[in-house]
Formats: C-alpha cells, sequence, structure tokens
C-alpha cells in the first residue's frame, strides 16, 4: 500500500528529473543568456511548435 509521503516523494523526484533535464537540455540557451552572447537557432520543430 502507498502512503500519501511515499506518493509525493515520487512526484518530488520526478519533477527535479524534470526540472534537471531541462537544464541540461537548454544549457546553451541559459548560458547565451547569462553571458549575452547570440542566442543560439532553435530546431525546425521547435519553431513549429512553440511560435516565439
Amino acid at each position: 500500500m502507498y502512503t500519501v509521503k511515499k506518493i509525493v516523494n515520487t512526484i518530488i523526484r520526478c519533477l527535479a528529473a524534470c526540472c534537471g533535464l531541462f537544464l541540461i537540455i537548454h544549457c546553451r540557451v541559459i548560458a547565451a543568456c547569462l553571458t549575452g552572447i547570440e542566442m543560439p537557432e532553435a530546431p525546425a520543430w521547435h519553431k513549429k511548435c512553440f511560435h516565439c
């Protein structure tokens, strides 16, 4: 039987993993933002799915 504490702990671990993955994927964009250099070009699928 799952307890609420185990469920919340699992959710927090999943969110931490997703946040870490986001940081790994976007490390070049984050570095460009912090240093002021030119932003890297987004891939074609990103432009199609997210109209920025």
